[in-house]
């Protein structure tokens, strides 16, 4: 039976599955993909049949000829001076998704029973997560039509203004001490507390929700942008900086909101943490409004310009060509975050858990520190291990080892309450092996796993259902701990890891050839499909002829009814 190529089956039917795997090849393709991944050697290109001669016709073209131009140092540092200030806000991600901890401890130290005892505990800590889907899918088809640019400048934007009025948050009725006349009685303990009127809760809510819509462009809008921007640089070094200023840019503002809050802890004292949230929460106004600034003062990126359409967006046809790697990337996405986020809203409470009652909140928040410090130093050196051996091998394999992990927290938990210091080397290298697996590939496989023209809009719709799991994962974690205990965190998080490792083996190409070939595939595939093509910006700058119309021709016109014959062959 004859196989039709996969460096050519968008032009032929079935073109919607050209991604799918073929017979045997559910599992040949692991290694077979796998293997073209690996770039340790040379320049790191390695061709399927024709994808060398694909590759050079790439290369001449307008579009595309200044991605393959030598670089003096001088332009390189200016590149990746644009690709940081592109997407390192997205290090506001985890500095706002981190304070999650700050603002449950401080209301619940300051609030007591109301605050614990209320709906509001679950909801600030999903809320954010369902501002940033609602973002992500506005602002990701926005980045497509409007530019990378204008979206994460509205984002940016977003993000200062409602951060600085969650710090300020207040409300009529709200107090910030009890006074003899007016006070909520805890009749368990006995003790007072502040009045927390539960429409302050119901604001900050609110206020978390916006600053989650801010978030929520950077995801689509900046890793689009500085994958763009990245095109520039060799590629064997491509993926290895866009996971630097992505996912690791989200390691670095854990980390950095950790150490804030040590920081201001340590500065306020114990009798004053009950406003240490405020200020935590306040300062992370800083970071977006340091970026809007160098972002006001870059240019859009030269790629999408020469790549975008000059019209609207074929959906549909874009949906039919790509339905797959939505499915792989946002399942294995989903299973990423419910376990990651999760971990990471509830570190604080697992930490008092293990550390007792009597520790105090500033050797809780060191143990916090020490936990994201696992995390930052697994993504900035996961970034060389991906980039030497792949998406598919270093997310599968890190991703395994961390469930073993969490399997084996789960088992001896009891033994490692006892011994502080084991549990942490375990729950650190737990918490560093997801950045080198999925921490580090999930952002890159969907920026780069896409056509530029429609890369804001696909990676959209992948880190919205991927960013699901996170809103999950704040409302179930914290349930899970209290009612299961912190050993009921783990199993879950052992099962979750092997399920999106095993979805990642099933992904399609994701070497470094198969990403400078896929704007060229796409544009052959709209075409094939019927589509004006000259709709495109790219369509203008074509040079000769495209070494792939005469195998259209043969593969699609001449012999249209052998390959409708094949392609039914092969459904049997």
């Amino acid at each position: 039976m004859i196989t039709v190529p996969y460096q050519k089956r968008h032009i032929v039917e079935p073109r919607w599955a050209r991604d799918v795997p073929r017979g045997s090849e559910v599992f040949t393709n692991i290694s077979k993909y796998g293997k073209k991944e690996i770039a340790l050697k040379g320049d790191g290109n390695k061709f399927f049949e024709g994808e060398e001669e694909e590759l050079e016709w790439v290369k001449s073209q307008n579009n595309t000829a200044d991605q393959y131009v030598e670089l003096t140092p001088a332009e390189k540092r200016k590149t990746l001076r644009e690709m940081f200030f592109a997407s390192f806000c997205l290090a506001a991600d985890g500095y706002v998704n981190n304070s999650t901890n700050v603002i449950n401890t401080g209301l619940k130290a300051l609030y007591g029973p109301q605050y614990t005892n209320s709906t509001a505990i679950s909801n600030i800590s999903a809320i954010v997560y369902a501002g940033e889907i609602v973002s992500m899918l506005f602002f990701g088809s926005m980045c497509d039509i409007l530019g990378r640019k204008t979206v994460t400048l509205a984002g940016n934007a977003i993000m200062i203004v409602f951060s600085i009025l969650t710090a300020g948050a207040w409300v009529k009725g709200t107090q910030s001490s009890p006074t003899e006349s007016k006070f909520y009685l805890d009749k368990k303990t006995g003790k007072h507390y502040p009045v927390g009127p539960a429409s302050l809760f119901s604001y900050i809510c609110f206020l978390r929700f916006m600053v989650g819509v801010g978030i929520g462009s950077e995801y689509p809008g900046a890793s689009s942008w500085t994958t763009d921007i990245s095109k520039k640089l060799k590629p064997k070094n491509r993926n290895m900086w866009i996971i630097l200023f992505t996912n690791s840019a989200i390691s670095v503002g854990f980390f950095a909101s950790a150490l804030v809050t040590l920081i201001v802890v340590a500065i306020a004292g114990p009798s004053h943490y009950v406003f240490v949230w405020r200020w935590v929460i306040g300062l992370g106004a800083v970071m977006p409004l340091i970026f809007f600034i160098g972002r006001f003062r870059m240019p859009e990126s030269e790629n999408f310009t020469k790549n975008r359409f000059k019209k609207s967006i074929p959906y549909g046809k874009t949906l039919k060509f790509y339905w797959y790697r939505l499915t792989v990337f946002s399942l294995a996405w989903f299973c990423f975050d419910l376990v990651s986020y999760g971990f990471g809203g509830v570190s604080s409470m697992i930490l008092g858990i293990i550390l007792g009652d009597n520790s105090s909140q500033t050797r809780v928040w060191c143990f916090n520190l020490l936990f994201q410090s696992f995390s930052l130093v697994g993504s900035i050196f996961g970034c060389r291990i991906a980039s030497n051996f792949g998406i598919r091998y270093t997310g599968a394999v890190s991703t395994y080892i961390q469930g073993i992990i969490g399997f084996c927290i789960y088992g001896k938990l009891e033994a490692l309450k006892k011994h502080v210091a084991g549990f942490t080397v375990l729950y650190g290298i737990f918490s560093a092996l997801g950045q080198v697996g999925f921490g580090n590939n999930l952002g890159l496989m969907c920026s780069t796993g896409f056509a530029t023209p429609v890369r804001g809009s696909m990676y959209c719709i992948c880190s919205a259902i991927g960013k699901s799991g996170a809103l999950a994962a704040g409302y179930i974690f914290p349930k899970l701990i209290v009612h299961g205990g912190i050993k009921s965190s783990f199993i879950l998080g052992g099962i979750f890891a092997f399920v999106s490792g095993s979805v990642l083996l099933f992904a399609p190409p994701l070497d470094q050839v198969s990403q400078q070939l896929e704007d060229k595939r796409f544009s052959e595939y709209l075409e094939a499909e019927g589509y004006d093509i000259s709709l495109l910006t790219s369509s203008d700058l074509i040079v000769g002829d495209n070494s792939d119309e005469e195998e259209f021709d043969s593969y699609g016109k001449k012999d249209e009814v052998k390959m409708k014959t094949l392609s039914r062959q092969e459904s049997v």
